[in-house]
């Protein structure tokens, strides 16, 4: 198993939420979904990235160096895109007006 953008940004979301449950909501995946996507990395990496418990997941030592590497990638990855977007379609925005008609209603 090769990391993928998507297990980064797993990564940053069960840090930054403090939960797998409030992760996976924030993802659009469900939770044991998520947590056997964690296990995968945390087989392939080597160690724990989180410590579970009942109050939530916190980094471990690995955890918060992978974090520290994950973040910067997925900030870029986010970058990137939004410039490409933009790149493509010319780097203008279609906006669009009118004044109350029969054809637009409101």
């Amino acid at each position: 198993m090769e990391l993928e953008v998507r297990h980064l940004r797993a990564l940053c979301a069960i840090a930054d939420t403090g939960s797998l449950h409030r992760a996976a909501r924030q993802l659009g995946v469900s939770q044991p979904s998520l947590s056997t996507q964690l296990r995968r990395v945390e087989q392939e990496l080597g160690g724990a990235l989180f410590v579970r418990a009942r109050t939530g997941c916190r980094p471990t030592p690995l955890g918060r160096l992978v974090l520290s590497r994950a973040r910067p990638l997925v900030t870029e990855l986010r970058s990137l895109v939004t410039e490409a977007r933009a790149a493509a379609v010319g780097g203008r925005q279609l906006r669009i007006g009118s004044t109350a008609s029969r054809a637009l209603a409101g």
